[in-house]
């Protein structure tokens, strides 16, 4: 089984959300959105002991209220039906169960803390009897329920298990007669070797999980790779024979002596209490036989010391390398299946291990036999894969009102609906690894983007950020993101503005192109218009505008059109700008076209006045 769904209210920043899991679940979002909160509301649902939880975790002071985590599972093998019973019963594909803390600090983990209202009389039925007749006059008098024909106890059961399980958003909380607690996530309950969370938190230093515990990283790995049941027999065998040896020795080397002292005891205790008298024997001492434990250390050449005396950047890598070993081999060994919940895990890596890392967390999720489920929360690029931006799940928290937590997210078929009639399924397919692959990884992090279609208009849209303030723009969220063309603005744009960032556009209609055409046959000066034509009226209608050939220049609710291009715009409406760059070039020796990033110099020294449709794009990519 793998988690398919959360739900989560009144814990810490999270109001109320809902959020789907894939194999890989990639949480984003600014500080303070709620990205880490969500992996600690899972760790308290599947490890947190009675009372980890106080009145301070409950949202923005609702004590009054529960709090609550749900989790829905999906992919149910055999072994997890066998273990959950009545539960997972064949006619469902998913199992949920929820984790509750109420105002009086109690806590419940069930499997049945919620049911269908109409259910309850039926569940509390004393007899089969009661149960049939209920249940038959409710599919009678509720049809659209479409409730499946069911004449035995257990049948009914199953029945109403397998409907509630499809319809959750309908469920309410049940009567406390029906509830029952379902242990088994930390107590060797029912969902014991079924599905082990492992929370990873930035905090954590290798020291801590390297000490051969129960809940420990080392302590799990060992659990599953090192039997210790034939060293600990031989250990406790070894412990009786040292006790019979030392009854031996001691009757060997104390029992005449102690004979002597206990016989000239007792002639002067029965002289003062007669029918009373003493023994003096070797006092007895348990030898307990310890369980086998291991510990880690590091060497450094000749040199061992303990993992705590390291830097946090090779704690850090100790911990990875760790979880990696106990992914590859825990999962599998038990026949259920781990979650790696990793806060940060950029967290002191340096790019290229980073890189590294993300690669084999994917590996290992992608991998059916290993039985991983991965999910994090980052700040990293590295982790970020655009063509996955479906298992991305990016939050946001208001600013205006009381303080509330979204979940952004979409799905290929969102995208795809987004560009129908604009771009073909099968080209969004084909595009999303080579197209979008590396241009969105940073734009998703974006408080806002702007789309453009190459290098230059990104440095030079920098460049006037920087004529206020050096950085001024990336200092505001704001993200000028290149896309290699106009033909791929529309599916960067739907993939960005389904999974919640605001996106402003830019394209060359290029009405100009003939002029640059100097040295082309006229069936290539044909194509190219054609294709100029083509892509200008695909971006017109994605954008809902008029569709023309090549359309005016101006900047509009959702884009802005140079009629020509960027460099045709600038030479018309800011002359300073081209003296600006031949200034670099000479004073740098380099040429502007082979050194985009000159472009930026150029445009935050040029002089003159900027053009008032660059600072009007500006102005609406922030939303102004």
């Amino acid at each position: 089984m793998k988690i398919q769904s959360v739900r989560i209210m009144n814990f810490r920043a999270l109001r109320d959300v809902s959020i789907p899991f894939d194999a890989v679940t990639t949480f984003i979002g600014p500080n303070g959105a709620g990205k880490s909160t969500v992996l600690r509301a899972l760790d308290w649902f599947f490890n947190g002991k009675p009372g980890s939880l106080t009145e301070s975790d409950c949202s923005f002071g609702a004590t009054d209220q529960d709090i609550e985590v749900q989790v829905t599972f999906g992919d149910l093998s055999e072994k997890d039906r066998e273990a959950l019973g009545k539960y997972a019963p064949d006619e469902v594909t998913t199992f949920t169960a929820w984790k509750r803390r109420s105002p009086d600090g109690s806590e419940i983990l069930s499997a049945n803390a919620k049911g269908f209202p109409q259910f309850n009389a039926i569940k509390a039925a004393s007899t089969a009897t009661d149960k049939k007749t209920l249940y038959a006059n409710l599919r009678s008098a509720e049809p659209s329920l479409d409730l499946p024909a069911a004449g035995t106890g257990p049948a009914i059961e199953s029945a109403m298990t397998a409907w509630e399980a499809a319809h959750t958003d309908l469920l309410e909380d049940a009567p406390e007669a029906l509830q029952t607690n379902f242990f088994g996530f930390n107590s060797g309950g029912k969902m014991s070797g079924l599905f082990d969370f492992v929370l990873i938190t930035a905090d954590l230093r290798a020291s801590e999980e390297s000490i051969d515990g129960k809940s420990s990283i080392i302590g799990r790995i060992l659990e599953r790779s090192v039997d210790r049941t034939a060293a600990d027999e031989e250990i406790a065998r070894v412990v009786d024979e040292s006790r019979v040896q030392q009854q031996r020795i001691y009757q060997e080397k104390f029992a005449e002596p102690l004979a002597d002292i206990t016989a000239k005891l007792n002639q002067v205790v029965t002289s003062y209490a007669p029918g009373r008298a003493l023994r003096v024997s070797p006092a007895a001492f348990e030898i307990k036989a310890p369980r086998t434990t291991f510990e880690v250390s590091v060497r450094d050449g000749e040199t061992e010391t303990v993992v705590e005396r390291q830097g946090h950047g090779f704690q850090r890598t100790i911990l990875i390398s760790a979880l990696q070993l106990l992914a590859q081999s825990g999962a599998a060994a038990t026949g259920g299946v781990i979650c790696l919940a990793i806060e940060e895990p950029e967290l002191f890596q340096h790019p290229i291990q980073a890189k590294a890392f993300a690669k084999v967390l994917r590996d290992l999720a992608e991998d059916t036999e290993k039985r991983i489920q991965v999910t994090y929360a980052t700040h990293s690029p590295y982790f970020l894969e655009a063509r996955h931006f479906d298992q991305v799940r990016r939050l946001t928290r208001s600013s205006d009102g009381p303080p509330e937590v979204s979940v952004h997210y979409a799905t290929v078929d969102n995208v795809k609906a987004r560009l129908e009639g604009v771009v073909s399924a099968d080209v969004v397919d084909r595009r999303l690894d080579h197209n979008v692959a590396e241009q969105l990884a940073i734009a998703l992090f974006a408080n806002r983007v702007l789309l453009v279609e190459g290098p230059t208009e990104v440095s030079v849209f920098y460049g006037i950020g920087d004529r206020s303030t050096p950085g001024a723009l990336e200092a505001e969220g704001i993200s000028i993101t290149s896309v290699g063309g106009k033909g791929s603005i529309t599916l960067a744009h739907a993939i960005l503005s389904s999974i919640g960032v605001p996106v402003y556009a830019l394209f060359d209609a290029d009405a100009g192109f003939e002029g640059r055409a100097s040295g082309k046959s006229l069936e290539k000066i044909a194509g190219e218009k054609n294709g100029h034509v083509s892509e200008n009226r695909k971006l017109l209608r994605y954008f809902g505008r008029q569709e023309e050939d090549f359309p005016q220049e101006g900047a509009f609710d959702g884009v802005a059109i140079f009629g020509d291009h960027l460099e045709t715009f600038l030479s018309n409406n800011w002359p300073e700008w081209a003296v600006a760059c031949a200034d670099v070039e000479r004073e740098a020796g380099i040429s502007l076209d082979k050194n985009q990033l000159a472009y930026r110099t150029a445009t935050s020294k040029a002089g003159g006045t900027e053009p008032a449709m660059l600072l009007e794009i500006i102005s609406k990519t922030k939303g102004h």
